[in-house]
């Protein structure tokens, strides 16, 4: 603990980054698409407040276009639930002749 009088420890500024990876998957859309936007001047990647306005455009345009309570898309990625199979419950199966 400092003494008391003395300057506060040097506390580093934090840096924040996103890639257009991020930026695609908020706005619910492909890097593809995410690219054509930018190709058409919609969206600068390199510009926060741009990026800030274009998502905020592209939700906003997405809950007025169908659900008003729809979710914003997900970020996570999907569980596998693996194989079930395809065993009917209450059945059994078949054994091979000769075996028992």
């Amino acid at each position: 603990m400092p003494r008391k009088g003395s300057k506060h420890p040097y506390k580093p500024r934090k840096e924040y980054s996103y890639t257009t990876k991020d930026i695609a998957d908020l706005g619910g859309m492909t890097r593809n698409a995410l690219n054509v936007a930018k190709a058409h001047g919609k969206v600068d990647p390199g510009d926060l407040k741009s990026v800030v306005s274009f998502l905020t455009r592209r939700i906003i345009d997405k809950h007025l276009s169908g659900d008003l309570f729809a979710r914003s898309p997900r970020t996570g990625k999907r569980v596998d639930k693996g194989r079930g199979g395809n065993r009917v419950p209450g059945r059994k199966t078949k054994r091979p002749a000769g075996r028992r």
